[in-house]
């Protein structure tokens, strides 16, 4: 049975209803390279509703999730700011319901890959199909960022910057605002935002920077963040040393890689020699998660030189956990509504992650709901989150479109009197 939905799961994505890789602007030189403003789009794929109906239960989505329009997918490109503060081009997925104008906008940050083609903007089924059709499936405008250093960028990731995430982020709605005017796109000022794993952490940065920016075409409804980390340097750092999880020497290293650049410092003070050679090739952009375990060894402990294991342990300052402190994403007071999704049986991010950060949010006043979804795993738990995403984000977007209509009937009824 799963190898007949994986055969029909392929036939269901080369069943696209219009042409691929349609260039439909391209009108930004280098020297015009404002942050937010869009480079390059293209139309990547349709699908009707029928077909995404199929591929979810191709997927077979813990949920029920109503697809109510096919979906057009484009791949945009535009100019975004570096963790360095110099410019560079990022791409992502932007994805609109056929036949109907989008009424909100979705914002979906994803998680963990070391690999730059397995981004939303290089679409399959489980990255970029399937939120396409949940979300756009919806009536919503969806976007999804890829990231610099994945997709079509070629620069280092900046793997758990909280900064650059979000720059890269709202840069992404910038250009996507851009580019729905060009296309003749209304675009809804109403803003989710969602994430899972990396994404979570991003999701987090993201929502507190458009709450300082305050941009009224980007009006923040609801936020939730699923399986993220958040306490970078006393829950996921010391949690990830144990080991429990295959994949913790492949995070640990992906972050030193990317804050050995950022905070400019070598490698080596955290990582030993014969590990640390190999750090900027098995980050490359090319290399899948297997190859990159492989070539780690299987307990984190084991990659890490014996100073800093001695600094860590007895407590003494690094520059590795002061700048694992300054990307926390926790330490602040959230204004829009938060649902906090996470599994009880995850590895890979220890629980107690969603647990402190919504316990933090809601001390400092935020209005935010802890929703365990049960003994599942890390990747378990994402998948059973997204259904109750959507049914959440579609019921705050009801709620919204009652008020309205209510308001506008109050305003009517005012100036009926008024005249009388």
């Amino acid at each position: 049975m799963k190898c007949n939905r994986l055969v029909l799961a392929l036939a269901l994505i080369l069943s696209v209803g219009c042409a691929r890789n349609v260039p439909i602007r391209t009108d930004m030189s280098p020297e015009i390279c404002i942050p937010g403003t869009l480079h390059k789009a293209e139309r990547l794929r349709c699908y009707s509703a029928v077909t995404l109906r199929a591929m979810l239960w191709v997927s077979d989505l813990p949920g029920h999730v109503a697809i109510k329009h096919g979906v057009r997918i484009y791949r945009i490109e535009y100019w975004t700011t570096n963790y360095d503060g110099q410019p560079t081009v990022a791409s992502g997925l932007v994805a609109l319901p056929k036949k109907v104008e989008p009424d909100a906008v979705v914002e979906c940050l994803h998680g963990t890959t070391t690999l730059r083609n397995a981004t939303p903007s290089k679409p399959t089924l489980l990255e970029g199909v399937a939120g396409s059709a949940v979300f756009a499936g919806g009536g919503y405008l969806l976007l999804m960022p890829d990231y610099i250093g994945l997709g079509t960028s070629r620069a280092m990731h900046p793997y758990l910057h909280a900064k650059t995430t979000a720059d890269t982020s709202i840069d992404m709605l910038k250009a996507a605002h851009a580019f729905a005017g060009t296309i003749g796109v209304s675009w809804p000022t109403s803003l989710y935002l969602t994430g899972y794993s990396q994404g979570g952490h991003a999701t987090a940065a993201t929502q507190r920077a458009l709450e300082a920016l305050n941009d009224p075409r980007f009006q923040l409804v609801a936020s939730a963040p699923s399986s993220g980390t958040y306490n970078l340097a006393d829950l996921i750092f010391p949690f990830a040393l144990k080991g429990e999880s295959s994949a913790h020497s492949l995070y640990l290293a992906f972050m030193v890689r990317a804050y050995s650049a950022i905070y400019n410092q070598p490698i080596e003070s955290v990582i030993k020699q014969e590990y640390a050679v190999q750090l900027p090739v098995l980050f490359d952009g090319e290399h899948d998660g297997d190859p990159i375990m492989k070539a780690l060894p299987r307990n984190p402990r084991d990659m890490f030189t014996a100073s800093f294991l001695d600094d860590y342990d007895n407590g003494r300052p690094t520059w590795l956990l002061t700048a694992l402190r300054e990307n926390e994403t926790y330490l602040w007071t959230p204004k829009t509504p938060m649902r906090v999704y996470y599994g009880t049986k995850d590895v890979d991010v220890t629980p107690e992650e969603s647990v402190q950060a919504a316990a933090e949010w809601t001390k400092r006043g935020a209005k935010v709901e802890l929703v365990n979804v049960g003994d599942y795993d890390h990747d378990g738990a994402i998948f059973k989150s997204v259904p109750m995403i959507r049914k959440w984000f579609d019921e705050v977007r009801a709620q919204q479109k009652a008020g309205k209509k209510a308001a506008q009937g109050l305003k009517a009824l005012r100036s009926v009197y008024a005249a009388k």
